[in-house]
C-alpha cells in the first residue's frame, strides 16, 4: 500500500495517496460514491469493493489475494504455462542454450525489460497516460488531447484540456512531462 494512487469522481481529483488514504478521503466525502482509482505511476485502474463503511472497504483490500488455477507451470511462484510459437531454427537455438528454452526466454525477456529502447518507453508512457485520460472521454477536447498525446505535443495537449478541472489537468500534465523528459533524452543521445 505504499504506492501513490489517485481517486477521480465527477471529472475531479478527490484524493491522492496510498489506498488507505484514498478510501478514507472518499468515504469522508460521501459514503455512497465509487470513484475511479488508479495507481499513478502505471495509470492502471484499481477495482475496489466500495460496499460498506471505511473499515469494510479496507478489510476487503486485505482479503484480496491473487488466486492461482491450473496445474501447469509453477502457480505458487506465479509461473503460468502458455504457448509460444517459433520457427524450427529458433527452437534449435533455444535447445542449445544452457538451462533450456524456458530459462533462456525468461532471461532474454528480463534483459529486454531492464533496458527498453527510448521509443518503447515513450510508447508505454503514452499508453499509460491514455488509460488515465480515457476517464475524461466525454469532456470537450478529449480527441484533440488524445491526438496531441500520441504526437508528443505538450502545448497542443495543454490547450485541449484547458477547460478541464485544474487538478485533473495538473495530473495529466505531470504524466505528460514524463514523456517530454524521455523525448528530450532521445534527442540528447543523438
Amino acid at each position: 500500500m505504499n504506492n501513490d494512487y489517485i481517486a477521480l469522481y465527477n471529472n475531479a481529483l478527490i484524493a491522492r495517496g496510498d489506498l488507505a488514504s484514498i478510501v478514507k478521503a472518499t468515504k469522508a466525502i460521501d459514503k455512497d460514491i465509487e470513484p475511479y482509482v488508479f495507481e499513478f505511476e502505471s495509470c492502471k485502474r484499481i477495482d475496489l469493493n466500495w460496499h460498506g463503511d471505511e473499515k469494510a472497504v479496507l478489510a476487503s483490500l486485505q482479503e484480496e489475494q491473487p488466486t492461482t488455477t491450473g496445474k501447469r507451470g509453477r502457480p505458487k511462484l506465479g509461473v503460468k504455462s502458455k504457448e509460444v510459437t517459433l520457427l524450427p531454427r529458433h527452437w534449435q537455438w533455444l535447445a542449445m542454450q544452457r538451462g533450456g528454452a524456458s530459462v533462456t526466454l525468461r532471461r532474454l525477456v528480463d534483459e529486454a525489460m531492464k533496458n527498453p529502447p527510448i521509443e518503447q518507453q515513450i510508447k508505454l508512457k503514452q499508453n499509460q497516460l491514455y488509460n488515465l485520460l480515457s476517464v475524461m472521454a466525454d469532456e470537450p477536447g478529449f480527441e484533440n488531447a488524445s491526438r496531441a498525446l500520441y504526437r508528443n505535443e505538450l502545448s497542443a495537449f495543454e490547450t485541449a484540456i484547458q477547460s478541464w478541472s485544474k487538478d485533473i489537468a495538473e495530473l495529466l500534465i505531470e504524466k505528460f512531462n514524463e514523456i517530454v523528459h524521455l523525448q528530450q533524452g532521445k534527442h540528447d543521445d543523438r
